[in-house]
């Protein structure tokens, strides 16, 4: 069996891992009273793949997006996911069946580019343990079913770039508008695959320094299909202000009531969070935030690695990406999903563990297993990210 085929079984022997955690969590244990029992279609194999943000996905593939101000709405959530749910609902039972079977197959497709991806600059051991690390993250259970953007979104982002290491700047441009339609981290990925392409220019060119490197005047016609990647982030807007006058009303909608992430310093400084620190510091949400927020920092930390090891462009990509939940969430919550997409940083640690086996051998297997433990718990309902 080739390398490709091992990776595919071992995302396969994950996957499965996953599901059991997950209907066990769905079926055996006491549920979160928001989300009692259901008894829909495939729900006692499925149900626990749809939590949480899946009904605001369901809701915009039923009837479309809706703005009501001052109150949480479905246009907060970027169109590529669930535009691609409603193509094939057609095909399956229930929108939730098909949000599944698309996000285990976006799954799969990220843990073959990044794999490709890894292979143009590293060894081949690294690039394999950069596609496990990948797998046994753990927050990557959203890869594995669970009926959000989260897969699509990475699968798409490392594809792009991808494309633009092979020079295929016109697909690369094509996969970028899925990615930057995807999420709002889709603006950091159209302007970062521009800076791609313009340093692989100037270093053909023999630039060196940052400002030669990003020096656009040596972009050629040639170059210019890469731009299509704006196409993603700039119909959406364009599609939002048509139809509610306000072309970033998925940032403005973020403060509403119970999300409460508008921008500005008790946001950016996270009053919440040190707040929660002060009175309940010992609470499983507070030690959670916490987390989240040791995988921001821990991250940040990997991105001087990610400049020596893939150039200036990767690590203003990873930077961005880093930069959304550090600046953008009130305490941190949800950075674990939304790092899925910061896979330079991946690959460097990898690299960093293939360097210390004895470290590799305890961390990837306790890596797994605080995965499995947190399906089981979404399963159930639980708000982990």
């Amino acid at each position: 069996m080739t390398t490709g085929g091992h990776l595919s079984s071992f995302f396969s022997a994950v996957g499965i891992l996953v599901w059991i955690a997950i209907w066990f969590g769905y079926n055996h244990l006491t549920h979160d009273a928001f989300f009692p029992m259901r008894q829909g279609v495939g729900d006692t194999w499925f149900g626990g793949f749809a939590r949480w943000d899946a009904e605001w996905y369901r809701t915009i593939v039923r009837e479309g997006y809706v703005y009501y101000p001052g109150v949480q709405s479905s246009v907060a959530f970027w169109p590529t996911y669930p535009t691609v749910v409603s193509i094939f609902s057609w095909a399956f039972p229930s929108i939730y069946i098909t949000g599944i079977v698309v996000t285990v197959l976006s799954g799969a497709t990220a843990v073959v580019v990044l794999r490709q991806w890894a292979r143009v600059f590293v060894s081949r051991e690294i690039a394999i343990t950069a596609v496990i690390l990948l797998c046994v993250f753990p927050y990557s259970w959203y890869l594995y079913g669970v009926v959000y953007s989260d897969a699509l979104f990475v699968a798409t982002a490392i594809g792009a770039f991808y494309l633009v290491e092979k020079d295929r700047y016109f697909w690369a441009g094509l996969v970028g508008v899925l990615a930057t339609a995807g999420r709002p981290a889709g603006l950091v990925v159209a302007a970062a695959l521009v800076l791609r392409v313009t340093e692989k220019r100037n270093i053909s060119n023999g630039a060196t320094g940052i400002r030669g490197l990003f020096n656009p005047r040596t972009l050629t016609r040639a170059d210019a299909p890469i731009f299509l990647s704006w196409l993603g982030v700039g119909s959406w807007c364009l599609f939002l202000w048509l139809n509610f006058g306000h072309p970033f009303l998925f940032a403005a909608t973020q403060a509403s009531k119970g999300w409460d992430q508008g921008a500005g310093p008790a946001t950016w400084l996270k009053f919440r969070l040190i707040e929660e620190l002060q009175h309940r510091p010992f609470e499983w949400s507070t030690i959670g935030h916490v987390a989240h927020g040791l995988v921001v920092f821990g991250a940040l930390a990997l991105v001087p690695m990610v400049k020596r090891r893939f150039g200036w462009a990767y690590a203003l990509y990873c930077l961005g990406m880093i930069a959304l939940p550090l600046l953008g969430t009130k305490d941190f919550f949800g950075a674990g999903r939304y790092l899925l997409g910061t896979f330079p940083c991946i690959v460097v640690a990898a690299e960093l563990l293939v360097a210390r086996p004895k470290v590799r051998a305890v961390i990837l297997p306790l890596s797994l297993t605080v995965m499995l433990a947190f399906a089981v718990a979404f399963g159930r309902g639980s708000y982990i990210s």
